[in-house]
């Protein structure tokens, strides 16, 4: 082979170990981009099996001749069950500790425990406290949406003031829309929040103003319109 030939040889060589390096990257950056991705698609699918099951419980949609049909909650609630495990496994890989996963899993089984034990108000308070949760598992990752994770943490503050309206527990509801009042004024402080939700801020504090104040009203019914309005129209 002479000189010429070598060199062409050569540099064909090093081309093609260029081009497997450079996937090789691309492939290990879409690999983490995907499972983060992955993540925040499954936490959204938690978010809104949630509010799908107490949506549909606090219209009475679950009703019938004034009775709740549980089977039907039940039926509603497992398919939050049914993909635990592969979000759990999911989830194991984005910094989020086994003690956390085994509380989520613990806390899913009393969802579930409480519909079997047809007790509307466990049902609500370990929802309300799943729901809770998930919004911490979003700011655990490196660089995640801010803005989302105080959405959340603010509507999870507002499920869990209808949670003890339902209960009848005004005190702990009114202490309650106070600290997602609290919240509220946070975002509105933040820089961040400012530029990307200033169209909404509007409408956010409209919505949890009717709700407060239906709260400090002690109606049950006008407090479970304003929760459904307020949760149905915050948006993400």
């Amino acid at each position: 082979m002479n000189r010429e030939k070598l060199n062409k040889f050569l540099k064909y060589i090093l081309f093609i170990i260029f081009c497997l390096f450079c996937m090789t990257g691309c492939s290990l950056n879409n690999e983490d981009k995907t499972i983060q991705d992955k993540t925040n698609e499954e936490i959204k699918y938690l978010e809104e099996e949630i509010f799908t099951v107490v949506n549909k419980y606090t219209k009475g949609e679950y009703q019938s001749e004034d009775k709740i049909k549980w089977q039907d909650v039940n039926d509603d609630a497992q398919k939050i069950n049914d993909v635990l495990d592969t979000i759990m496994l999911d989830l194991s890989e984005v910094n989020i500790s086994n003690e956390e996963l085994i509380t989520l899993r613990n806390e899913i089984n009393n969802i579930l425990i409480a519909i079997s034990n047809e007790d509307e108000k466990v049902f609500l308070d370990k929802i309300s406290y799943v729901y809770s949760l998930l919004p911490t598992y979003l700011e655990k990752y490196e660089g995640n949406d801010k803005n989302k994770v105080n959405i959340m943490k603010l509507k999870s503050l507002v499920l869990s003031s209808f949670s003890f309206c339902n209960s009848l527990e005004w005190e702990d509801a009114k202490s309650t829309v106070i600290s997602a009042e609290n919240k509220y004024k946070e975002m509105m402080d933040d820089v961040d929040f400012m530029k990307e939700h200033s169209y909404n801020l509007n409408k956010i504090y409209i919505l949890l103003e009717e709700f407060k104040n239906a709260v400090n009203l002690e109606e049950l019914e006008l407090s479970k319109q304003k929760y459904i309005s307020f949760i149905e129209k915050i948006g993400d």
